[in-house]
């Protein structure tokens, strides 16, 4: 059933038509009750006329089998065509839907939004920046605070790729004197971002930057370990941090689809280790 907001947006509701996917209900147990009822007032049906011109005694066996039939045939046949009926009224449902370059222009726009966002929060403005801002997003299909479940969707689109509902995000701004960074989990289907955080660092005082991997025991045919979980994560001194986690057991597990979308987070990490490195060399002082 697809949800209606009160209030909702044109966006909203095609992105809801795009990530509610109908599918259709089993339909074997009908066909099967239906091809048993066929044979049943088959085989009754000619073990009449095979004996009407016979001395022999009809009785009620033929009656009762094509009755049978008739019954097993009625309710396989009832059962077949309301489950046509509700997969074509889901279906109708949630048509048009948009094309997928759509979705891919509604979630930059989104994204971009929360540089601006990244910005405001920090008390920040471009021209404070260095450097252009660094983003790591993560697609989720976990339970997050403050998001419904009816939101936790996902999408295998025409061209193949996988298109999600819900990203964990992390936008690093740098300045001349420091690294400031915002996190977030953003509701793509209602553009709405929760839990946000931010954090400023001391290039001075940033001791980690880097990418933790957990995999499986195992290897894949190709040879490579069977990643479950992945997190970039940026420590200080003060043993404080700020992360991103994408968990790719849970995404390959709901998919069923072993590759998984990139975050970003390799490009990140080379480019943060970098302004860090020259930060730290070319201002040796910094209060």
């Amino acid at each position: 059933m697809l949800l209606k907001r009160e209030n909702q947006n044109e966006r909203e509701l095609a992105l809801r038509k795009y990530f509610e996917v109908p599918t259709k209900e089993d339909t074997t147990a009908s066909i099967v009750l239906l091809i048993i009822g066929t044979a049943l007032v088959l085989v009754g049906l000619n073990g009449y006329y095979s004996q009407r011109g016979s001395d022999s005694d009809l009785g009620g066996g033929t009656v009762v089998l094509v009755l049978l039939g008739l019954v097993l045939g009625l309710v396989g046949s009832s059962k077949w065509a309301s489950i046509n009926l509700r997969y074509k009224k889901a279906l109708a449902e949630v048509l048009p839907q948009p094309a997928d370059h759509e979705v891919d222009a509604w979630l930059q726009q989104s994204l971009q939004g929360l540089v601006v966002r990244a910005r405001g929060a920090l008390n920040l403005s471009q021209s404070d920046e260095v450097a252009d801002p660094l983003m790591i997003s993560a697609p989720s299909l976990s339970a997050t605070y403050g998001i419904p479940s009816d939101d936790l969707k996902w999408r295998k689109g025409t061209d193949g790729r996988l298109r999600f509902a819900l990203f964990n995000v992390m936008v690093v701004l740098f300045t001349e004197r420091h690294l400031a960074a915002y996190t977030c989990n953003l509701n793509f289907i209602r553009n709405v971002r929760l839990n946000e955080n931010t954090r400023e660092y001391h290039y001075q005082d940033v001791v980690s930057v880097a990418t933790f991997e957990w995999s499986e025991a195992f290897t894949q045919p190709t040879g490579e370990k069977l990643s479950t979980k992945q997190v970039f994560r940026l420590s200080v001194a003060s043993g404080e941090y700020i992360e991103v986690e994408l968990n790719t057991d849970i995404l390959r597990k709901a998919t069923k689809q072993e590759e998984v979308p990139v975050t970003g987070a390799d490009k990140a990490v080379a480019s943060i280790r970098a302004m860090i490195r020259n930060k730290k060399t070319t201002s040796p002082v910094m209060a």
